[in-house]
């Protein structure tokens, strides 16, 4: 299975409150073009998860345009502050019903705590700024058995 771990694009500055922040114009751009470089790897993808939070909806919202078929759901296992150990459970559990690629999209320190976590890496050892997309070849979902592929960064 290969997991893919999409972070938010560049949000606006929190006014009210983090989970209403959406993406800026420059998020929206850079989340497309990291997206739209790696097509031919995504057409693999089952399902696309993403955090209830507005700018990781809106930046799943950009990935799905390019796989319509390929409903958009959510979980609060993917906000900023989950624990990625019960994100992993949880994505073991359901991986027998999954058997294609998955496509999460979500926030630090989410993100780098589950890419280090899935790769057996301290957290932080990938850098995962806005818009950066990373793919996890792993057999077995559980910490630690995963490989990186690859780790892409959007362009500032």
């Amino acid at each position: 299975m290969i997991i893919y771990i999409l972070r938010h694009g560049q949000a606006e500055a929190q006014i009210t409150s983090d989970e209403a922040r959406k993406l800026t114009q420059k998020g929206f751009f850079e989340s497309e073009k990291v997206l739209a470089a790696r097509l031919k790897e995504l057409a693999n993808i089952a399902a696309i998860w993403a955090s209830p939070l507005v700018r990781a909806q809106q930046t799943a919202q950009i990935a799905q345009q390019y796989f319509p078929a390929i409903p958009l759901q959510t979980t609060e296992f993917l906000i900023p502050e989950a624990d990625p150990n019960q994100l992993i459970d949880w994505l073991y559990r359901n991986d027998a019903s999954n058997p294609g690629a998955i496509l999460l999209v979500s926030h630090q320190p989410m993100v780098g705590k589950l890419l280090g976590l899935l790769c057996g890496k301290p957290e932080g050892f990938y850098p995962m700024g806005t818009s950066s997309l990373a793919a996890v070849e792993i057999q077995t979902i559980a910490s630690g058995l995963g490989e990186l592929l690859w780790l892409d960064h959007a362009v500032h």
